[in-house]
């Protein structure tokens, strides 16, 4: 594997160049974190199952119904 990237393996690291960083600066911790902060894979998600597992315990909660019905309980 090393053999495919061995042409540019020991190349300095591009931030040693300062053209490099003229143009990309570096970016504060604090910035960074910013930018990842409001990141929710699936939005809506918990909202979804938090309604699923109501609607399952209203099922439930009928089906008890009607089985203390039919036994008269």
């Amino acid at each position: 594997m090393t053999q495919d990237y061995s042409d540019i393996i020991d190349l300095p690291y591009p931030r040693d160049d300062w053209n490099f960083l003229m143009k990309h600066p570096r970016m504060s911790m604090e910035s960074r974190a910013k930018i990842f902060a409001p990141f929710a894979a699936l939005r809506g998600h918990s909202t979804a199952l938090a309604k699923t597992a109501e609607q399952k315990l209203d099922d439930v909660a009928h089906e008890l119904m009607l089985d203390d019905q039919e036994f008269g309980a």
